[in-house]
């Protein structure tokens, strides 16, 4: 439906082969003697080119793999590379079993039983596999690797052990974990916030059976807190964002320090560059100890290898770096095995009451049929369109004030909430069972939510990578998935240029995407349950989310050049869909901003607060409302739906049994008005609407309290 406001940036697609470490296509080093009769020389290479599982203290046979020379000028163009590589693997094949590096010696017992009896992990995954070997030898290694994968632990345990390593003391449990802020061993980078907490938490259960401390710090979150906290407990593995960890390095006053450290994590690599952090992380590396004084080791991993990428590592890995490489060339991505279903609405105003069907249906499917419980992530291109939906889900209710689509519970997430509302929902969805996350693109990359089973996107991305990213997140771990997007006329024309070549699927099984709410009309008994249910809903959504969300729409809508077309299509949302007596407020300075001079249909404020006006409709006298009031029909079970006086939208009792239903507008079915002025008019005692009406501000604390 929209263009991304706050779109996820996409990454270059090129591909990593495993004998290359450039975006461009190399040929293949050709071998002095034919293969029969060649033999492995004796050698140090260069580069290590991790095809698959590198040299090990206990292997023994050895294997060759080529290694291009354009590649060794590309990462080190003052020495001569090498035109073969020879790697020795073990006879008995890889270790794949977190109870041998124990037995083997490799890894504390501690760590070994943290993660085979805490965590319940026994297998290695083959990013852990390939990369945990060569990193507990102190190597520095570049992986490409995607999220899902087990990445997060392939990097966190050769630290910890290294840390261990290093000062034995550090593997036994202290009751009392407690050093120094200028004791960090390690540094792990990530693009963002999320994924860093996501990086800490896991961390945190790593280091359960052992001395070492673990902080993270990030912005969005206040510093004083965490440096409190770290000047409390000490640091001995620091996690954070670019920004904040810059920050807190070159505060001098922060006694954060890393003299010590022996190891940096660089995650999402493609992504922190995408950012635009490079000048971040520079920085970041300027503060530490020079390698000269105090080796580190380096690892880095990233789910694609561009050329920024490929220049990120010349410039700090040291050579005889690893590269491993778990995506495989002919491995079918997510975004070409998952179904996809794409459904076209007949306007904005039907897009909440179809998702709200799709949910409801789905939820059903899944209890009736013992299937997997619905999880879901919907994905929005503005923040405020988070929140408005959101808002309005949770306000839905059922028989009984149960949530109809109970048992998901709804989450919302996105860039305005704190870091700490952002973690609590995303904590709680990735342990809830069925559940609806509403994101903007901060979950788009990075994240790990296990057990999702839909992904759906309200609106087409501005960016294909995006909506790529974006079905990502379901189908993991080889576990089935599906997703859907839901577009409106204002970008349904460019679904089909836009994600050309994907494997789309034109969806016709919403009945409520093909109404034309404008008018009067035929619509089932179900329809009309959801169109009711949604309209009471969005009667309790704050007048302030509203005319946000309108004016996201106008802005992330802002590359139409049919403006009149736009504003048409968002009134009827507001109209029709959020049950509003007129549009939002809109500034003059927006007028101009996006060139709506000669558009008609505007509610122009003429200066830049937001006019609070009538949003929900007037509580004086006979209300004007466009909502459509839902009536009984035919004696067949069909229902019809009309203009209503008053606002109201309801259903009577000939229909379907029930009694009639909430009354917009503050007014009352004969257009009378129920409690006092400035109540949102809504029969329900206390919270949102109550009879006493309330002030403003307490409604927003209200708000605040629920978020």
């Amino acid at each position: 439906m929209l263009g991304a406001l706050r779109r996820c940036p996409a990454s270059l697609p090129w591909a990593l082969s495993s004998t290359a470490l450039t975006p461009r296509v190399l040929r293949a080093a050709a071998f002095a003697q034919s293969r029969a009769a060649w033999r492995p020389a004796v050698s140090v290479p260069e580069l290590a080119v991790a095809a698959l599982h590198q040299t090990t203290r206990w292997q023994q046979n050895t294997a060759t793999y080529a290694v291009e020379a354009e590649v060794e000028r590309q990462v080190n163009a003052s020495r001569p590379a090498p035109d073969t590589e020879i790697d020795n693997v073990v006879a008995d094949g890889p270790v794949t079993k977190f109870h041998e590096l124990e037995t083997q010696g490799l890894v504390h017992k501690n760590v070994i039983r943290t993660i085979t009896q805490d965590m319940g992990f026994e297998a290695m995954t083959e990013v852990q596999s390939r990369t945990i070997n060569q990193a507990l030898k102190g190597s520095d290694i570049i992986a490409q690797a995607k999220t899902g994968t087990g990445k997060t632990l392939a990097f966190l345990l050769p630290i910890l052990q290294n840390i261990i390593s290093e000062d034995p003391s550090l593997g036994e449990y202290s009751r009392r974990k407690r050093t120094s802020p200028d004791d960090i061993r390690a540094i792990i980078i990530s693009p963002t916030r999320e994924l860093a907490e996501q990086i800490a938490e896991e961390a945190r259960r790593l280091v359960a059976r052992t001395s070492v401390v673990v902080q993270v710090g990030v912005g969005g979150t206040q510093k004083r807190a965490m440096l409190q906290k770290t000047q409390s407990e000490g640091c001995h593995i620091l996690v954070g964002t670019p920004g904040r960890l810059n920050d807190l390095l070159s505060d001098e006053t922060s006694g954060v320090d890393a003299p010590k450290l022996s190891c940096l994590v660089m995650d999402e690599a493609d992504r922190l560059l995408d950012q635009g952090f490079s000048d971040e992380i520079r920085e970041i590396q300027r503060q530490l100890p020079h390698i000269k004084n105090r080796d580190r080791q380096t690892l880095m991993f990233s789910a694609t290898v561009p050329k920024e990428v490929v220049h990120l590592v010349r410039q700090t890995l040291k050579p005889g770096f690893h590269f491993v490489k778990t995506v495989r060339d002919d491995e079918e991505p997510t975004h070409e095995r998952v179904p996809q279903n794409v459904v076209y609405t007949n306007g904005l105003e039907n897009m909440l009451p179809a998702l709200f069907e799709l949910c409801e249906r789905e939820v059903k499917n899944a209890i009736q049929n013992n299937g997997s419980p619905f999880k879901a992530i919907v994905y929005f291109n503005s923040t405020a369109e988070v929140t408005l939906a959101s808002e309005a889900f949770r306000n839905l209710r059922g028989s009984n004030r149960q949530h109809p689509l109970d048992p998901a519970r709804v989450y919302e997430i996105h860039s305005k909430l704190t870091q700490g509302q952002r973690t609590k929902a995303s904590d709680n969805f990735r342990h809830s069972k069925s559940g609806i996350l509403f994101s903007s693109d901060v979950t788009a990359r990075g994240m790990d939510f296990p057990n999702v089973t839909h992904v759906i996107q309200m609106g087409l991305p501005r960016e294909r990578e995006t909506y790529i990213h974006r079905i990502g997140r379901t189908a993991r771990a080889g576990k089935a998935g599906q997703g859907w997007l839901i577009v409106s006329p204002l970008d349904s024309p460019d679904v089909r240029r836009r994600l050309s070549r994907l494997p789309l699927k034109n969806d016709t099984s919403l009945e409520i995407a093909s109404i034309d709410m404008t008018k009067e009309g035929q619509v089932s008994e179900k329809a009309a349950n959801i169109l009711s249910d949604m309209a009471r809903a969005h009667q309790r959504v704050y007048p302030d989310v509203k005319q946000k969300s309108y004016m996201a729409f106008i802005g992330v809508f802002g590359w139409l050049s049919d403006k009149q077309f736009l504003i048409d299509s968002i009134n009827n949302l507001a109209t029709f869909g959020w049950g509003m007596k007129e549009p939002p407020k809109i500034s003059s300075n927006s007028i101009q901003r996006f060139r709506l001079h000669s558009v008609r249909g505007l509610n122009p404020s003429g200066h830049d607060e937001f006019d609070q006006g009538s949003d929900l409709g007037s509580s004086r006298g006979r209300s004007t409302s466009s909502f459509d009031s839902f009536r009984s029909g035919s004696r067949s079970g069909g229902s019809s739906y009309s203009r209503g006086s008053g606002g109201e939208f309801s259903r009577s009792r000939g229909g379907y049994g029930g009694r009639s239903g909430a009354h917009f507008g503050g007014g009352a079915p004969d257009g009378r008005p129920r409690g006092r002025t400035g109540g949102f008019g809504y029969r329900s005692k206390g919270g949102f609407g109550d009879r006493s009406g309330g002030s403003r501000e307490n409604r927003y604390n209200m708000d605040a309290d629920r978020s």
